[in-house]
């Protein structure tokens, strides 16, 4: 392939990759939103109805906090999976290039790999490469907090459900 055809390919695909990228934090954002205003409808139901009618509408706001969780947690995951084979056909893709390395660098010190990093310490008067490492607990500490975001609501809706019926 002539060099500028590659440039086009990996544009569509780097162009592409951002937006599932986009689309996975579009994601969570409305699903917190969504959450959040059924959060506020319950303490609006605890406020101005009887218990009766507010254990029968929390109920059933429990419900739909419970269906909008799971459909959150598949559409998160799915976008998530589409993301990540996205930056992986990028990383593979910049094999191609004679030495190029726009995403892949980024990709393996997120990773956790060693990546050198250019005048990164000053030795004998001169800068030399160094090695940076991210340590696998904050590399991965907002991976695992996504994660359990959706549980943890999940398990907040059934315990609402559960709460509204025994007390």
């Amino acid at each position: 392939m002539e060099l500028e055809e590659w440039l086009k390919v990996y544009q569509a695909v780097s162009t592409t990759g951002a937006a599932k990228e986009r689309s996975y934090w579009t994601i969570l954002g409305s699903f917190l939103v969504a959450n959040g205003i059924l959060i506020l409808a319950v303490a609006f139901l605890a406020l101005t109805y009887t218990i009766q009618e507010a254990r029968e509408l929390s109920t059933a706001l429990g419900a739909l906090g419970v269906l909008t969780t799971l459909c959150w947690a598949f559409a998160q995951s799915s976008a998530a999976r589409q993301s990540l084979h996205w930056e992986r056909l990028l990383c593979s893709l910049e094999g191609e290039f004679a030495g190029g390395e726009f995403h892949r660098s980024a990709h393996k010190l997120l990773r956790g790999r060693e990546v050198c990093v250019p005048g990164a310490h000053w030795t004998c008067n001169e800068w030399h490469p160094s090695v940076s490492h991210i340590p696998w607990v904050s590399r991965n500490a907002a991976k695992m907090l996504l994660a359990l975001l959706p549980i943890v609501f999940l398990l907040a809706w059934a315990s609402l459900i559960a709460a509204s019926w025994v007390a």
